[in-house]
């Protein structure tokens, strides 16, 4: 097969917002992909449960059917489908649900078209295996660590075991662990100022 007749990959987006859907579509115009889009989870069934889908985009918390659910249920009839979650409702034990399934992006809304699209190119060009889940939850960690003393004081101690629960690549986690600016910044993104603190916090303790 040319390059000319190579098959147009197919994402499905199911969320239960039609403004939603809008905003996907917008996002994905133009980057060459076949965009499908439904508030119907049994429509989703039947065009994703068929196998004829490269990428499965679904919101977690809906009125017809939680998310969570129709990952495991589309796994049972499509076990290689990718699938990448957006939520208005992020928590540790959603993201940990949904890894657990096989998730292979985990997205907090609102999402900037940036995100959407990283996440979109990043789950089916599969261009770092290794990633199990956005990166972005390192701000969120950062930001817990300024609002929370004793979460603080066991990453200091602990160091990266104190992040076992955050679905984070190891190298993330180093990087908490020993205030690696550097390679937060050039791998997440730049630091707000209250997320800098929480790392001019972490060296400031270290004893050179």
């Amino acid at each position: 097969m040319t390059a000319m007749e190579e098959k147009v990959k197919k994402i499905l987006v199911l969320d239960d917002e039609e403004v939603i859907l809008r905003t996907c579509r917008d996002i994905l115009d133009g980057t060459g992909f076949e965009v499908m889009t439904t508030t119907s989870v049994q429509e989703c069934f039947a065009i994703a449960g068929g196998g004829d889908v490269d990428l499965f985009v679904t919101d977690i918390m809906m009125p017809e059917l939680n998310g969570v659910e129709v990952i495991r249920r589309l796994r049972k009839s499509n076990p290689g489908l990718t699938v990448v979650v957006i939520t208005g409702y992020p928590s540790m034990d959603t993201a940990r649900e949904v890894m657990k399934l096989g998730a292979y992006d985990y997205i907090p809304k609102p999402f900037t078209p940036k995100e959407l699209r990283d996440a979109v190119f990043d789950a089916i060009g599969k261009q770092n295996p290794k990633k199990a889940m956005r990166e972005t939850l390192v701000l969120q960690i950062l930001d817990r660590t300024v609002d929370d003393p004793d979460f603080f004081d066991r990453l200091y101690v602990e160091g990266a075991d104190a992040l076992k629960d955050y679905h984070i690549s190891p190298e993330a986690k180093s990087a908490i662990a020993l205030g690696d600016v550097r390679w937060i910044e050039e791998n997440v993104g730049r630091l707000n100022e209250k997320q800098m603190m929480a790392m001019v916090r972490r060296l400031e303790r270290e004893i050179w």
